[in-house]
């Protein structure tokens, strides 16, 4: 994680910046300054992570990324998440060769598609002449590439045959006025929630595996994906779920944040600060707690998380 970007006073006053829309705006100079970026401008960003620390909805923040798109400020792959800045070393070169062996070694850990990377190496040879250029030749000659160190942005990015694909069933309609984050396709609904549940609870190294895959789907069955992401945000926002009881252990899993309705909608609830009259003189936390008791069968060791993985 960076401590901080660069960015000048020409962004304000760019005809380029200058023609985008509000968030659009907002949104690019996000990308120069936030934590998820490095040195080359080319880094993973899922919409989730933007969305929870702008604090927008996932739709606009993927409206917003759609619009720097369009305008050719960035290009981005849908699928796995990574970007590039388009111009972003023309701005950002590196300050000497050491450096340019840092960012040479950075080079060789990020993992975009190849397409995207290749546009990287464009960059690279257009605005770096620090930067290794055995390390451009190598990825130019495993990807197909010529050695043109002036080639432009436009001409390196390789050409791909497309690959005969079955045809398509028919996707229904979508009805004016429809959310559109409902209406994505299953796996983009689930890959989005797990990654900001990954986000909000800090645990990046957690993996999205068949089980919470399968959670999630069925959750989704009932809930809008915002409704679900409400819940999850919920829960963080509770403090017995975050660690703050006495066995010192956070419930902050989405098998018990997803687990029925009524989970769901408790945490919604919490997330909207409208704290639920339990029966009796009950609180929510210890609702919580006997939720717990009853998921476990038994208590769970102090220090433990459940169904987190360390970070």
């Amino acid at each position: 994680m960076r401590d901080y970007g660069k960015v000048y006073t020409a962004f304000w006053t760019s005809e380029d910046v200058m023609a985008m829309s509000e968030d659009e705006r907002t949104l690019a100079l996000y990308l120069l300054t936030c934590p998820h970026g490095n040195m080359l401008g080319c880094f993973r960003l899922p919409d989730a992570y933007a969305s929870d620390d702008l604090k927008w909805t996932v739709e606009r923040v993927s409206k917003g990324f759609s619009g720097l798109v369009e305008k050719g400020y960035i290009s981005r792959c849908e699928r796995s998440f990574w970007l590039v800045i388009t111009r972003y070393l023309k701005w950002n070169q590196f300050e000497n060769p050491n450096v340019g062996k840092a960012a040479g070694k950075l080079f060789a850990t990020i993992s975009p598609p190849a397409g995207l990377k290749a546009l990287l190496v464009a960059a690279l040879r257009d605005f770096s002449d620090t930067f290794p250029t055995a390390i451009l030749d190598k990825f130019a000659a495993e990807n197909g590439l010529e050695r043109k160190p002036f080639e432009t942005l436009s001409s390196s990015v390789p050409k791909q045959e497309p690959e005969p694909e079955p045809e398509p069933e028919p996707e229904p309609k979508p009805q004016p006025g429809a959310n559109p984050l409902v209406e994505q396709k299953p796996l983009d609904a689930v890959v989005t929630i797990f990654a900001y549940w990954q986000k909000v609870m800090d645990s990046p190294k957690s993996a999205l595996d068949d089980k919470r895959k399968r959670i999630i789907a069925k959750a989704l069955k009932s809930y809008s994906p915002a409704d679900i992401c409400k819940a999850i945000r919920g829960c963080s926002k509770t403090p017995h779920n975050m660690g703050q009881n006495d066995a010192k252990t956070k419930y902050n899993g989405l098998g018990l944040i997803l687990r029925d309705a009524d989970h769901i909608d408790r945490f919604i609830r919490n997330d909207a600060g409208q704290a639920r009259a339990c029966a009796g003189s009950e609180t929510i936390e210890q609702t919580n707690e006997r939720i717990m008791r009853e998921l476990l069968g038994a208590a769970a060791p102090a220090g433990d998380v459940i169904d987190m993985v360390p970070a």
